[in-house]
């Protein structure tokens, strides 16, 4: 079993989406449009979408969202609140290795670091051939992640997070062999203890163009982050914008 499949539960999504969080996605969606060059009720998928932080407030914005992601317990978050906001979004249960659409969006997304999950290199670039499948032609496609580079020279090996009502303590290692940061969440909640592991692929800029190129993506511009920043080595984000090519 791979670190993701038993990853993503209750307790994470308090740690990864708290209300700062959903804030920060609410004030970077229009930005978000901005450099996807999105018309109007254009057709979205939120890849890997979570509870909906951002397929919420797109929506919201009247564009047409579809989200797709591998835990069940993300999606009932995601269509209990779409359901109170009283919008129309599909939540689907799925591996972006195996995306079920063709010709379908004008716009994928792949926001947070949900990119560089997978134990085998191979399957990075089938998710971008898929995201490709998946666009109708000329349809875009945006990346957002940590910066590598940047990740190296932030370096901390351990680092601790209050929350209202547990803590957390991080540690990591940087594989530098595989390209790959391992981390360990220690959560303590009062008496309770509990463990979980990540491993993420992190990529270089070089790296990333080089899968686009290889999926058939042309890249149309990369920056250091949703509001269109100039990308550099003090970055901490990266985000790559691409077109669907044709083949």
């Amino acid at each position: 079993m791979e670190w993701w499949q038993s990853f993503f539960d209750e307790i994470t999504g308090q740690i990864m989406f708290h209300d700062e969080a959903w804030q920060r996605a609410e004030q970077g969606c229009d930005a978000l449009v901005s450099l996807l060059g999105l018309a109007p009720g254009a057709k979205i998928l939120d890849l890997a979408c979570g509870p909906g932080r951002f397929a919420i407030p797109l929506a919201q914005r009247g564009f047409r969202v579809m989200g797709l992601d591998v835990s069940e317990v993300y999606l009932s978050q995601a269509r209990a609140k779409a359901q109170e906001r009283g919008l129309e979004i599909q939540f689907v249960h799925g591996d972006m290795r195996q995306i079920p659409f063709e010709n379908e969006f004008d716009a994928v997304i792949n926001l947070f670091t949900s990119f560089g999950y997978f134990e085998k290199e191979e399957d990075h670039l089938t998710v971008l051939k898929e995201v490709r499948k998946c666009l109708k032609p000329g349809g875009r496609f945006l990346l957002e992640l940590i910066h590598r580079d940047w990740l190296i020279r932030n370096f901390q090996p351990r680092n601790w997070h209050e929350y209202p009502n547990f803590f957390v303590l991080e540690e990591r290692a940087m594989n530098f062999a595989r390209n790959r940061i391992e981390s360990r969440w220690i959560v303590l909640r009062g008496a309770e203890r509990k463990e979980y592991s990540l491993s993420l692929r992190v990529f270089t800029l070089a790296e990333l163009l080089g899968l686009f190129a290889q999926a058939g993506l042309n890249v149309l511009g990369y920056y250091g982050g949703l509001q269109g920043e100039p990308w550099s080595l003090e970055a901490r984000r990266l985000v790559i914008v691409a077109e669907r090519a044709s083949l």
